[in-house]
């Protein structure tokens, strides 16, 4: 068979398979759409936007400025800045909730004078518990639960309150309002203390998070959202030598019309959807 030859046969055999060919591009164009698609509603989690159209990567991070405090009297304060960086290459908007974590311990309530109000020490234990409390782990802050202060001292712990959100002017559980939020002043607003039309670069708190009111460019901070917090002076002393934690959690979402239906301010009356419905993208 010559070149001439060859080179037909080649054509007819392509003519004759060109409906498979078809068929095989089209299933490839669909698993890439799917493929894409999926990328796409889960770019919320992993911080990418994936679509054809914009390939830039979508992420923030939370910036605090806080050294453990190990004794902290009632009565004073410790810095506590909270802030959101955008460290991605595209826009986004943000929010925060603001998580508790308490667990306090058994006071001895053993006295001479059969008052029964006990010297203020915590109760000193000799054997752990089976499951011991770990100050970086809170799923382990459960009453009845030991932590260790040496090898044959420990506490026990006799209240246990966590993942509590921070109901911004609302009621938190005792002792939690002794421990208290200072956030910036001028730059937190709710619907007891709504902004004004000439207000920029603040956070509005609507049920349960504290939401940016600006679109949030690459490289661009917010304004603190929180300054400080504060041990009040009234703190009861059966608290003494408990573990607190406070965990800021954020999440960052693209300028897509989805970001409505993913936080649930669809609703006219969300202060939050009107802060953005102009922002997001047709």
């Amino acid at each position: 068979m010559n070149q001439k030859e060859k080179r037909k046969h080649l054509f007819q055999t392509f003519v004759r398979s060109k409906g498979l060919f078809a068929c095989f591009s089209l299933v490839l164009s669909l698993l890439l759409i799917v493929g894409s698609t999926y990328a796409w509603i889960t770019s919320a989690d992993e911080r990418v936007n994936r679509t054809d159209a914009n390939q830039r990567k979508l992420s923030a991070i939370v910036e605090e400025d806080f050294n453990q405090v190990f004794h902290w009297s009632p009565g004073t304060t410790k810095e506590k800045n909270v802030r959101v960086r955008n460290t991605g290459e595209m826009p986004t908007i943000v929010r925060i909730s603001l998580k508790e974590f308490f667990v306090g311990f058994e006071t001895d309530a053993t006295d001479n004078h059969g008052a029964g109000d006990g010297n203020g020490n915590l109760k000193e234990f000799g054997t752990p518990s089976a499951t011991t409390i770990d100050v970086k782990k809170t799923n382990t802050w459960v009453v009845g639960n030991t932590y260790g202060v040496s090898a044959n001292k420990h506490y026990k712990a006799s209240i246990a309150l966590v993942d509590q959100m921070y109901p911004y002017k609302g009621t938190r559980a005792i002792p939690l309002p002794a421990i208290e939020l200072n956030f910036q002043a001028g730059k937190v607003f709710d619907q007891g203390t709504p902004p004004t039309v000439s207000d920029t670069n603040y956070w509005y708190y609507e049920k349960g998070y504290f939401y940016y009111s600006e679109v949030l460019q690459p490289t661009e901070v917010t304004p603190n959202l929180l300054d400080s917090v504060s041990l009040n002076a009234t703190y009861a002393n059966q608290h003494k030598g408990a573990l607190y934690k406070l965990v800021p959690e954020m999440d960052a979402h693209d300028l897509t019309k989805e970001l409505i239906n993913d936080w649930g301010i669809h609703t006219t009356n969300d202060h939050a959807y009107q802060l953005y419905k102009d922002k997001l993208a047709k």
